[in-house]
């Protein structure tokens, strides 16, 4: 990382510690200092100068970024530690030697993508509610939804305080009790789906996020990973407009398979 002043939230999310939000937590809870003082929210510090410390290790910029898309299955839980000692999604990668970190959340009986990473600012363009990357799930209910069940999903469904929406909606797959739709939403809420499946007397049996914009697990066994390509990286940063992203390592874009 070349000198410059920057927040500081900003250069603990490029040293892998995780998303800005999550940075500004530390800093609020006082697991930050620099230069020997307790961080504050909001101050900024210039990189070629300035000391920072975590939980009292210094902290720097990896000297590899990481990008990695995981096809999760069900039952693994996207978290760093579960007390109830439930299988953690982390553990379908192999040791990087360095802290990778979920980019958003999929639920613990949720299929499908999710990424994982080392860049916090890279994460942080994707989190951030101005790009509405969109995500589009196959979702398996119960019964046959009529046409105007389906159009309620896109005009909107108040339930438990929220209107949420999706974006497209549409039958994928009919069988004689159950059907399978494709779902597409941009950015979405906890559970969505599900929550919009129940109060519509459809509740979701099963449930796969097959993308995240441009980005598809359709070819990649559950439980398996490849890194993204350079391109993709891009794009998801930057839908409307790519760029250069940071200089990486390339990665051979094939599958890995768990071996835990």
């Amino acid at each position: 990382m070349k000198a410059e002043d920057i927040p500081l939230n900003r250069y603990l999310a490029s040293c892998g510690l995780g998303p800005r939000r999550y940075c500004d937590n530390l800093i609020r809870e006082g697991r930050v200092y620099v230069n020997g003082d307790a961080a504050v929210p909001g101050m900024r510090i210039h990189t070629g100068k300035d000391s920072v410390t975590v939980d009292d290790k210094s902290v720097f910029p990896p000297p590899e970024y990481i990008y990695i898309l995981l096809n999760k299955p069900k039952g693994y839980l996207v978290s760093d530690f579960d007390p109830e000692g439930r299988h953690l999604a982390k553990d379908l990668l192999p040791d990087f030697k360095m802290r990778l970190f979920p980019v958003g959340r999929l639920d613990y009986q949720t299929e499908g993508a999710i990424l994982y990473t080392n860049d916090g600012v890279w994460a942080n363009k994707i989190a951030h509610p101005r790009h509405e990357i969109p995500k589009t799930y196959l979702a398996k209910v119960r019964g046959i939804p009529s046409k105007a069940v389906l159009d309620m999903w896109i005009r909107g469904i108040r339930t438990e305080g929220r209107l949420l929406k999706a974006l497209s909606v549409r039958i994928e797959k009919r069988t004689a009790k159950n059907v399978w739709l494709r779902i597409t939403l941009s950015g979405g809420v906890n559970r969505q789906i599900r929550r919009m499946g129940l109060a519509t007397g459809h509740p979701v049996v099963k449930l796969v996020r097959i993308s995240i914009g441009s980005v598809s697990v359709e070819k990649i066994p559950p439980g398996s990973f490849r890194h993204l390509t350079p391109s993709e990286i891009r794009r998801l940063a930057d839908p409307q407009q790519p760029s250069k992203t940071r200089s990486t390592k390339r990665k051979s874009v094939k599958f890995h398979k768990n071996r835990t």
